[in-house]
């Protein structure tokens, strides 16, 4: 009897050893201190939360916050959002407080822990028919409102935007200048979110997709 509750014991003490000894790695520094989770070789990985110098709670991979969770800084303001390797990456929200001692949210997407702004693309090229080799658009910054498209054909000839097909938002005016083998028109006074189908006069056409308020630059490419 004695030797039973002896060898218990020991299986009970050895148990509680080898819990304090099984180590949880916390990649992020910020965060590393107390972690309560689940692990995987020797890595946080799965539900969990750990609290250092700031604190998070949601999913680990690899010992990084990684997936969906809530990240909270020592000064109080925090982020709940998508994580890659402990970086703020997808949508997200932002919650601070401002100056005034109010509470404000940023809402959009990261990239590399950086925000992107309300979309998460600026602009999308939805499609395109085959004789448009190819379509560059560019923001060239966050402040206007005119979209310059410029037609160039390959070989031959002068391709000039004949229709705008207007499926999201509105624009005010448009012009178009005629060069060799080239036509350049502005569209102006944009409200975003603009979609529209353009119109080339041989009758092929383009539909882009303009989220952000701006000025864009846009060229497309006709064999």
């Amino acid at each position: 009897m004695k030797r039973t509750f002896l060898l218990t014991s020991i299986f009970i003490i050895h148990s509680f050893i080898s819990a304090a000894q099984q180590t949880c790695e916390v990649k992020l520094k910020d965060i590393r201190g107390v972690y309560v989770g689940e692990c995987k070789d020797d890595k946080a990985n799965g539900k969990g939360k750990s609290t250092g110098i700031d604190e998070y709670e949601g999913d680990f991979k690899d010992g990084y916050p990684e997936g969906k969770g809530m990240y909270v800084w020592k000064d109080g303001h925090y982020f709940i959002g998508f994580f890659k390797k402990g970086n703020k990456e997808g949508q997200g929200e932002m919650y601070y407080e401002s100056s005034k001692g109010e509470d404000s949210v940023i809402t959009g997407y990261w990239k590399k822990d950086k925000y992107v702004g309300l979309y998460e693309k600026q602009f999308d090229v939805l499609s395109r028919t085959s004789r448009i080799n190819k379509v560059n658009c560019y923001l060239l910054d966050n402040k206007g409102e005119d979209i310059t498209i410029t037609v160039r054909k390959v070989t031959g000839g002068l391709q000039v935007i004949s229709n705008i097909t207007t499926i999201t938002g509105t624009f005010y005016s448009q012009n178009t200048q005629e060069l060799t083998n080239t036509s350049v028109t502005k569209i102006q006074d944009v409200t975003f979110p603009f979609r529209a189908i353009f119109t080339l006069s041989s009758g092929d056409n383009v539909e882009i997709l303009f989220n952000e308020k701006g000025d864009y630059d846009v060229t497309i490419d006709v064999i």
